[in-house]
């Protein structure tokens, strides 16, 4: 078989470094077993894999003239074009690169770390992991159902997705305000993931988002959804709850990882985790970037704190308590106005801002569609107000 037929059937491998040495140290290792396409620099680089759609894996070094590893990283994963925002980017360090610039290069979306000198066996381990990964993500790829399942199932945790989530998290609040239910949302965070990533590694980091994603999904209730919304980043949306059965739930969530052991092959791990809460009012023009903001707000204080903490918003004082809703259930609209009518005012003094929430979808339709009666009622209520 010639060369060119056979570099058809190999995985290609693009190297980008400014040492003439080390790309053809990494291409003697390499060339056996993938067809490597090396680069000087991250100009270079950056052209090849715009114009190459064969390129699988990309091994780079930091420092480099006219566009160097962070400017690479920010291209790629930047770019318009999913597949070169999904190509594992393999960062070669060396001596002079401190944890700050592998911290950096995570931040900017490295998929993993390889320091020089390394051995031949280091090397082809990560090569081969990555385009494995690589080729499994564009078989998958070709099909529709696979493609909607991969969007939906995050493969670290096995949680939901942030599209997933964002989905989910709109039909239960469409719902919520139609029929007047609480709903709390949840943001939690890994404490200093990046050091823990950077000091144990890529698959040790991975064991331990999905052990963590897996005590959230024992913690929470099955109608509850959960979701991994970023590196180490994670949602709820716990509905029909309490704000304090929920800040209870997420201290049980809090101390169950502070107090575990996280092992990976020869690594002992411990971490903990920041966990904000929400509870917007449900407006009828209540958003879910709106909840996700509110919950992130909190988990910035618990993080900004020292992190290990729960951060919630206070609850609201005219809120019924727990033992109050369990022994009278909030009524709907119909036993609301009967309540009324029998002169039990004082029954829905309670529940009064939930009703305010979903009556408000009814009285914006009434003031677009019977203005003169609106009208009527506002001045009304404003009498009656006054007197």
């Amino acid at each position: 078989m010639s060369s060119t037929n056979d570099n058809d059937t190999k995985p290609r491998i693009l190297v980008v470094d400014d040492s003439r040495v080390m790309r053809r140290a990494v291409t003697k290792i390499l060339g056996n077993d993938y067809d490597v396409v090396e680069a000087e620099h991250g100009e270079d680089a950056w052209t090849l894999l715009t114009n190459d759609e064969t390129i699988q894996v990309v091994f780079s070094d930091l420092s480099m003239p006219y566009l160097d590893g962070y400017g690479l990283l920010a291209k790629v994963r930047g770019a318009e074009d999913e597949r070169l925002q999904e190509i594992p980017v393999i960062i070669i360090t060396g001596k002079e690169d401190d944890e700050a610039a592998k911290t950096e290069a995570l931040a900017k979306g490295a998929t993993d770390f390889i320091t020089k000198p390394f051995d031949s066996v280091q090397l082809l381990a990560r090569a081969k992991a990555h385009v494995h990964f690589e080729q499994t993500s564009r078989k998958l790829s070709k099909t529709t159902a696979t493609l909607e399942l991969e969007a939906a199932i995050d493969n670290v945790t096995g949680l939901g997705t942030k599209l997933y989530f964002t989905k989910s998290a709109n039909e239960n609040l469409a719902y919520a305000k139609r029929h007047g239910h609480r709903l709390i949302l949840v943001r939690m965070e890994v404490d200093n993931f990046n050091a823990l990533f950077i000091k144990n590694g890529k698959d040790a980091a991975n064991a331990v988002l999905e052990r963590v994603g897996r005590i959230l999904a024992e913690t929470i209730r099955q109608e509850d959804k959960a979701a991994r919304i970023g590196l180490a980043s994670f949602s709820c949306l716990l509905q029909s709850t309490m704000l304090e059965g929920a800040q209870r739930l997420a201290e049980r969530l809090r101390h169950r990882i502070a107090s575990e052991e996280f092992v990976h092959g020869e690594h002992h791990m411990h971490t903990t985790v920041s966990i904000g809460l929400a509870e917007p009012a449900l407006r009828h023009d209540t958003s879910v970037d709106e909840m996700l903001q509110a919950a992130e707000t909190n988990l910035a204080k618990a993080m900004n704190a020292g992190g290990n903490q729960v951060v919630a918003d206070a609850p609201a004082a005219e809120a019924p308590s727990a033992a109050e809703q369990r022994a009278h259930p909030e009524p709907d609209l119909e036993a609301a106005l009967a309540l009324l009518e029998e002169g039990r005012q004082d029954e829905l003094a309670p529940f009064a801002p939930s009703l305010v929430h979903r009556v408000a979808p009814l009285l914006t339709y009434l003031a677009n569609h019977a203005k003169g009666e609106f009208e009527k009622l506002l001045k009304a209520l404003g009498a009656a107000d006054k007197g």
